[in-house]
C-alpha cells in the first residue's frame, strides 16, 4: 500500500485506529517489557480487526515513523505517549526523508524485533491461530 493512500484509511477508521496505534507505540517507550507488557499489547491488539498483516503496516508506515526518534533521544518518553500527539504526528505523515529512513532501516528494525514478534505470536494464539505461521 502506498503511504499517500494510508492517511485517508487511517483518518476514516480513528476509532479502531487509535487503541492500535497506543499499543503499538509502546515499542518505542524508553522502557523494557515483561511478559505481562507483551500480554496486555497483545490482548489489545488481537481484539482489534486487524490482521496481523494490518498491524505490522501500521506499525511501520504509521507508528513507526511518530515514534522512531524516541528511541534515539537520551531521555525518551517513557510513560506512554499522549494520544492526541501520537494521533496528530501519525495522520501529518512522515516527511520524504523519514518515508525512505521507513523503507529500509525501519523495515529491517521492525521485521527484526524481538518484541514485536512476540507480541505477534501472542496475538495469533489469541486469535486461535498457529503462532508459528506469523514468523518469516
Amino acid at each position: 500500500m502506498k503511504v499517500a493512500a494510508l492517511l485517508p484509511e487511517a483518518q476514516a477508521d480513528l476509532l479502531n485506529r487509535r487503541p492500535a496505534w497506543a499499543a503499538l507505540s509502546e515499542l518505542f517507550l524508553d522502557t523494557s517489557f515483561d511478559s505481562g507488557d507483551r500480554d496486555r499489547i497483545a490482548s489489545i491488539l488481537a481484539s482489534s480487526s486487524y490482521s496481523l498483516a494490518d498491524l505490522e503496516h501500521i506499525l511501520l508506515w504509521e507508528v513507526y515513523p511518530a515514534c522512531r526518534q524516541n528511541l534515539l533521544w537520551i531521555a525518551g518518553e517513557w510513560l506512554a505517549f499522549d494520544p492526541e500527539w501520537l494521533q496528530s504526528r501519525i495522520l501529518r505523515g512522515p516527511s520524504r526523508i523519514v518515508r525512505l529512513w521507513t523503507a529500509t532501516l525501519g523495515r529491517v528494525s521492525v521485521h527484526s524485533s524481538l518484541e514485536w514478534r512476540g507480541i505477534k505470536r501472542r496475538v495469533a494464539v489469541r486469535r486461535g491461530k498457529d503462532p508459528r505461521a506469523t514468523v518469516p
